[in-house]
This record gives structure tokens, C-alpha cells and sequence, in this order.
């Protein structure tokens, strides 16, 4: 089925703002629409401290976790770190192994399997770390509702410091001290962070308590884990990503370098878009299809030998994971009733359909439809476990509370959750699901919106546009990477692209500019026969031959109105 006709929505700019006069007036267009209108914000934008900004000290109980390691320190206590499966869990799992064994402290991480163990800490996984020494467990972008756990740690004489950035319950588990922003009483000036921030703000408050300096390369951990957990990139990630960015270009890591060979990773190059899109995949594919454990040991390891083997891993599976996808989303597609007949929520289920991949499913129907969907995995033993992706309207947790006597469990956030339940119960739940979507969509367009910033003439986009362009950087949440709109280009050149021909590469020209454009998987949008047409970008580059290309990457294009 072709996807939804996306809804193009131009920014308002402000014609009287305040910036500089030699910022591009393209750019400034783009700036004002964001409401950075004066000098001042654009300096708070492109200028962030030289420093973290924040004392560690000033989240909720820190020193309660510091004083805790100090002593572990001194009596050379074995530490379990246990951290979720996704890339913001595995690099906030090695900031803190890197950061205490630094210290000279031995540790385990724990990883669990994302279909044997599912999310959160786990009294099995309390057990393993238990009986391998560890008398302290410092968890990873989890445990803040896992009050049983901890409970049954501390039954079993062990310690457990939380760090977490997700909302605390009402009655948090009774822990040696939880590390997070959303604490109640908590004065820290940033909420924001992902897992791996906190693990940093973690470890950077236990070298400072010591008068030790950190080592710089942890930097480039908690920039892969920000640009990974989609968290606002604006203040302290804003600093964490532009100066991980640095140290990821620089890497000494034996297994990043190996994953950049075989990713094709320009050094020259690497920002957010590379790690979103050549970086971080790889180091998500092994909790997907395989076990996380594998993306902790490249990130960790010393070894160039293993390095190689683990890069190769990783490769392998990442492949795989992209096969099994296209095939499953292509029977969700198939699945999909027409256009005229879509529901307000998507829910489906597939034999083909596997917990590792349920997500990414949700996520692309979720884009195409712009309507909230829940994709179900069968785990075994009559169970199904469900990924949900949402959008804007909808708050999928608070949807899946009104359902929740159906689940054996639940959880997320508003535009991704997860549950898991009995698969009798999926006709229950597809109808609840139905019905609350309904009520709650009533008076949404269930539309694509493809948000604008600035309409441009091709002669606009200069060298110094791009490079007022690049000092914008890093993009991501909160600071999204700048899309043009620029009407009635011709087109002197088409191009299939492709295993099977789904990507177009065009030759567009207005006046006498000319740029190449790449629309990836829209290649069913051409009509043969197009001489021009409106189109809506964003402005991507490469590397080819040790040179810089920049190109125009097509989000949508529609025969020119003129």
C-alpha cells in the first residue's frame, strides 16, 4: 500500500528578528521560525560551556551513591552493573565499568536478553551478580519501579544505587540512593538526560569526590548513548554530543574503529546523522537479534583481534536484522486494510513477526500511516509481547493504563511502549485499543505533517550558508536538522536506485544551479514524464574519495503547482 500524502507545513519566521546581519538570510529564516530571533539566543544555542555545566552533587542522592562507592573503593568490593539491551543502556553499562575500574574496583556488567529476560532488573539476574561476588549493583536507564528487586537484594545483603531518567512511581524502591532528575525534591536544572548521561554525571561525581579528572573518552560513550535515546539536544546533551562527537572522530576504541571499517564511517564526517544511522543500528542489533553483551564487549575491549570478530558480529547481524525487517514489514503492509478504511490505531500480529523487531514495524507504520500502531511478537507458552509507536496525539502508555487489567505487563513512554499479554486476549485488547484511539484522535487529521522551516531558492544554499548551516550542529530532538522547501526545480536527470530499484537519485536545477537530490524509498512516487517539481529536504553529506559532497535528501516531492 503507498504510504499517506504528507500535509506540508511552513514555519512562520519573523522578518524584523534581531540576529546578526552577515547570518545568511536563508538561515535566518530558519532560526526565527524557531524563535531564536536575537543574538543572545543564537549565542546560548552555538555556544555551550566549555564545561559540564552542573554539579553532579545537585541531583537527589548523589552523595549517597558517592559515599557508597568511596567505600567500595577502599575495601575492593566487586560491583554488577546492570543496564537495559538498547544502546543508551549497553554504553551508560561501560561509562560506569570504565569509570570504577579506573578506580581499580572489579566489575560485571549484566545485559539481559531481550526475549528470554525482557526489560528491568530481574531477581534471577540479582542471583547471577550475587553469586559471582558483586555485593553492590549499580543499574543502567533502569529500575526506579523495581521496588520487589531491590527489596530482594537487599534481603540477599546487597546494595543497589539506581540510575534512571525515567518518571519514579509514587513509592520508589527503597534503594542505597537513585540517581535521577525526576526525583521528587530534586534540584537538578536539567531533566533531561538519557541512561548513559546519568551514568557519566555518575562517574564524573565519583573522580571529582577523588580529585581524580575523568578520562575524556567516556565522552564519546554518552554522545552514542543521547543521539541513540532520542532525548531534546539542547544544554547539557546538547554539550555531552557535541564534544562525544569530537572524541568519536578520534577514537582509540579497537571495536568502534573495526564497526567504522565495515559501517563505511568517514572520521572526517561523523555526526549525529552517522551515528543515528551507521553507528548506532549496529550496536542495537545484537539485543535484537542476538544478545547485547556483544555491543558491550566492542565498545570495551582492548583486544584488535577480538575487536575484528565482534565488528564482523555485529555486521552480520545488523544484516540480518535489515532482512528480517523488510520481510516483516513488507507482510505488514500486506495486512494493512485500504486507505479509506484505517483504523485509528494499528494493531497487528504475524507469525513472521519476532520481539526483536516489533519495534522498528511500529515505528515505520507508525510514520507511514501517522497514526499510533502496536506491532505482537508470540514469545511462547500462549504469550505475545507488543512494541508501540506513536505519535504527537496519542500517549500509548496512558492508553495501555486504561487496558491494563489485560496485561501481565506493561510500560514506556507516551510515544513508545511495550506490553506483554495473553494471546486470547488480543480481540479484547484490538477493540479497547480501537475505541480509545477513537475518542481520543476524534479531531486530529490522521495525516502525515512534514514541518518546513524556510522556503530557499537553490542559489541560496552557499558555502556560507552551509557553514552557518554546520555551526547549528549536533541535530536531533529539540534542535531537528533544518528542511527546505524549494518550488518548481526542473529536472534534467532521473535514476533508479536499489536492489530493487525503491531509491531515485535526481539532476535538479533552478536557474543556472544545479544540485543532485536522493529520495530514498520513494522511488514509486515518479511518474515518468515529471519536468519539475516542488521538493521538501534537508541537506546531507558524505565523503567519496577523501572529498565532501554535499546533496539535497528528498523528505517528499510532488509535481511543481506553477
Amino acid at each position: 500500500m503507498a504510504q499517506a500524502t504528507k500535509l506540508w507545513q511552513l514555519a512562520t519566521s519573523n522578518s524584523t528578528h534581531a540576529l546578526p546581519h552577515h547570518i545568511p538570510e536563508a538561515l535566518a529564516r530558519v532560526l526565527s521560525s524557531r524563535l531564536i530571533d536575537t543574538r543572545a539566543k543564537l549565542q546560548a544555542l552555538l555556544e555551550p560551556p566549555q564545561t559540564l555545566p552542573y554539579n553532579p552533587l545537585r541531583l537527589t542522592d548523589m552523595d549517597l551513591a558517592l559515599q557508597r562507592l568511596y567505600e567500595t573503593v577502599n575495601r575492593g568490593e566487586k560491583v554488577g552493573i546492570f543496564g537495559d539491551f538498547d544502546v543508551d543502556g549497553i554504553t551508560g553499562t561501560a561509562i560506569i565499568a570504565e569509570g570504577l575500574e579506573g578506580m581499580g574496583v572489579p566489575v560485571e556488567p549484566y545485559l539481559p536478553h531481550r526475549v528470554g529476560e525482557g526489560h528491568g532488573l530481574s531477581n534471577d539476574a540479582i542471583k547471577h551478580l550475587s553469586a559471582n561476588g558483586s555485593t553492590l549493583i549499580i543499574t543502567v536507564d533502569c529500575g526506579v519501579t523495581s521496588a520487589a528487586e531491590v527489596s530482594y537484594a537487599r534481603n540477599m545483603g546487597i546494595d543497589v544505587i539506581i540510575t534512571d531518567h525515567h518518571t519514579p512511581p509514587v513509592n520508589p524502591p527503597e534503594a542505597t540512593a537513585i540517581i535521577n532528575p525526576r526525583m521528587r525534591g530534586n534540584e537538578y536544572p536539567f531533566l533531561d538526560l538519557c541512561g548513559a548521561g546519568l551514568a557519566f554525571k555518575l562517574v564524573q561525581g565519583l573522580y571529582q569526590y577523588h580529585g581524580q579528572l575523568w578520562n575524556r573518552n567516556l565522552l564519546e560513550l554518552a554522545a552514542l548513548g543521547t543521539i541513540a535515546d532520542l532525548v531534546p539536544l539542547v544544554d547539557e546533551n546538547r554539550y555531552l554530543v557535541q564534544q562525544g562527537l569530537v572524541e568519536l572522530a578520534k577514537t582509540k576504541r579497537p571495536g568502534l574503529k573495526a564497526l567504522y571499517q565495515r559501517a563505511g564511517v568517514n572520521r572526517e564526517g561523523i555526526n549525529t546523522e552517522t551515528a543515528s544511522f551507521q553507528i548506532t543500528p549496529r550496536l542495537n542489533s545484537p539485543g535484537r537479534m542476538s544478545h547485547a553483551i556483544d555491543s558491550y564487549k566492542l565498545l570495551t575491549t582492548t583486544s584488535d583481534d577480538e575487536a575484528e570478530d565482534l565488528a564482523e558480529r555485529l555486521e552480520t547481524l545488523n544484516q540480518d536484522r535489515r532482512n528480517l525487517t523488510e520481510r516483516a514489514f513488507s507482510v505488514a503492509l500486506d495486512k494493512m486494510p485500504a486507505q479509506d478504511r484505517l483504523p485509528s490505531i494499528v494493531v497487528m500480529e504475524d507469525g513472521s513477526f519476532t520481539p526483536g523487531i516489533s519495534g522498528l514495524i511500529a515505528g515505520r507504520l507508525s510514520e507511514m500511516y501517522h497514526r499510533p500502531a502496536v506491532v505482537m511478537a508470540d514469545i511462547g507458552d500462549g504469550y505475545v509481547t507488543a512494541s508501540g509507536r506513536s505519535i504527537p496525539e496519542f500517549n500509548l502508555v496512558e492508553a495501555f493504563t486504561a487496558c491494563e487489567p489485560m496485561f501481565l505487563r506493561y510500560g514506556g513512554h507516551s510515544q513508545a511502549a511495550g506490553f506483554t499479554l495473553l494471546r486470547d486476549k488480543i480481540p479484547e485488547l484490538t477493540d479497547k485499543l480501537g475505541t480509545i484511539a477513537e475518542e481520543m484522535l476524534e479531531s486530529v487529521e490522521l495525516r502525515p505533517i512534514l514541518g518546513i522551516d524556510a522556503e530557499v531558492n537553490l542559489s541560496e544554499i552557499t558555502e556560507d550558508f552551509l557553514l552557518w548551516l554546520a555551526a547549528l550542529e549536533p541535530f536531533g530532538v529539540a534542535n531537528r536538522q533544518p528542511v527546505f522547501l524549494t518550488r518548481n526545480v526542473g529536472i534534467t536527470d532521473t535514476r533508479y536506485m536499489g536492489n530493487l530499484g525503491q531509491h531515485l537519485r535526481l539532476r535538479v536545477r533552478q536557474g543556472n544551479v544545479a544540485w543532485t537530490a536522493v529520495a530514498f524509498n520513494q522511488a514509486d512516487k515518479w511518474s515518468d514524464g515529471m519536468e519539475a517539481v516542488d521538493i521538501v529536504y534537508t541537506l546531507s553529506s558524505d565523503y567519496w574519495r577523501g572529498e565532501k559532497r554535499v546533496n539535497l535528501k528528498l523528505l517528499d516531492f510532488r509535481p511543481a503547482e506553477n
